[in-house]
């Protein structure tokens, strides 16, 4: 492995930072990935990149840095779960992040967290926020998680994940609790990082803070967006929960949690569904609030349940222009931050 510092993953006060970067066919934002890694302020970095067999220009880009880069190309596609295992088992750093190949860490993202997870041993992963982008590359700030920068007791933060996720590029983990927790599940796609975070807080604590660390990409070609054009994007969602189900069996606190996280996907089913009313797919739209149902027959009291059903039964224009005039001055964005799951303490920065 190629390392940019002289310090090997031994270092106490240094430790080495495993960066990888699991690729496939995204040429157009590899060059600004990869950059951003090496661009790091924190010195004792790998970073590696293991392509997944692409048929874009992704490898001849990635070449440009392959002085400071390890870097792999599958000979067959393995997908997305097994690569990104595949990606962190080649790491050498006590810690790691997984980067994907169409988003960025900010300089910051290494000297903010490392410190954190030397200070608490008993964390299993350190988050950060993230700023948010597009095809334009104009990153903004979103509203912060919570309210403070806080160490929470991993199971309390677990029954958090039973409802969502951090992105990838948000967390820095112990390679270690990665290997014992099992892994990434290769037999899901979807919320592949939400099961993750799950199985690995029941492992240990896990850190917050506000601070903005990396940046998203959100684009058509994605793989969010593009399982959101298929109906079985959530049956795969409510699959990895049913996966989180099975590993708390026997903890009450988490088993007292169950319903509530049922009926999130149902919520979760609707906020997809917007997207697909805005693209015109009505009869997927349709097929995604009656989904809803199934997964909580109460959503038919909620606000944009019936915005979508309303405009999807309406015959006085297009369901999509009827939809945007009733959501005009409805923001579905989270405006507010979230007090930390009980048990928190507030983290004192150095």
């Amino acid at each position: 492995m190629r390392v940019l510092s002289r310090d090997n993953g031994e270092n106490v006060d240094n430790p080495l930072v495993s960066i990888c970067i699991p690729n496939y066919n995204n040429g157009k934002y590899l060059d600004s990935c990869v950059a951003s890694a090496l661009s790091q302020e924190y010195s004792n970095i790998e970073v590696i990149l293991v392509d997944d067999n692409s048929t874009d220009n992704s490898l001849e880009i990635a070449k440009k840095y392959e002085s400071n880069v390890t870097i792999i190309k599958n000979i067959n596609n393995l997908g997305q779960p097994k690569n990104t295992n595949k990606v962190v088992n080649l790491a050498s750093g006590e810690f790691v992040v997984i980067l994907h190949s169409d988003d960025q860490l900010l300089p910051n993202f290494c000297t903010a967290l490392v410190p954190l997870l030397c200070r608490y041993p008993n964390a299993v992963m350190a988050v950060g926020e993230r700023k948010e982008t597009d095809e334009s590359g104009i990153a903004h700030s979103i509203t912060p998680f919570y309210s403070v920068d806080c160490v929470i007791p991993g199971e309390k933060q677990a029954k958090v994940f039973l409802m969502m996720s951090f992105l990838p590029c948000q967390v820095l983990f112990r390679k270690n609790r990665f290997v014992e927790s099992g892994q990434i599940n290769e037999r899901h796609i979807v919320n592949l990082d939400g099961l993750l975070w799950f199985q690995m807080s029941l492992l240990g604590d896990v850190i917050y803070i506000r601070d903005e660390l990396s940046v998203y990409r959100i684009h058509k070609n994605n793989i969010t967006s593009e399982y959101n054009k298929k109906i079985n994007h959530m049956m795969e969602y409510y699959g990895t929960m049913s996966e989180m189900f099975d590993m708390a069996k026997g903890r009450p606190y988490l088993e007292f949690y169950f319903k509530d996280a049922q009926k999130r996907v149902a919520l979760l089913t609707i906020r997809y569904c917007h997207e697909v009313i805005k693209n015109k797919n009505y009869e997927l739209a349709k097929q995604y609030i009656a989904l809803a149902r199934v997964f909580d027959e109460d959503i038919v009291n909620d606000k944009m349940y019936k915005l979508i059903k309303y405009s999807l039964e309406s015959e006085l224009d297009d369901p999509v222009k009827v939809y945007e005039s009733l959501m005009v001055k409805t923001d579905i964005r989270r405006m507010t931050s979230y007090e930390p799951p009980e048990g928190f303490v507030a983290l004192q920065r150095m």
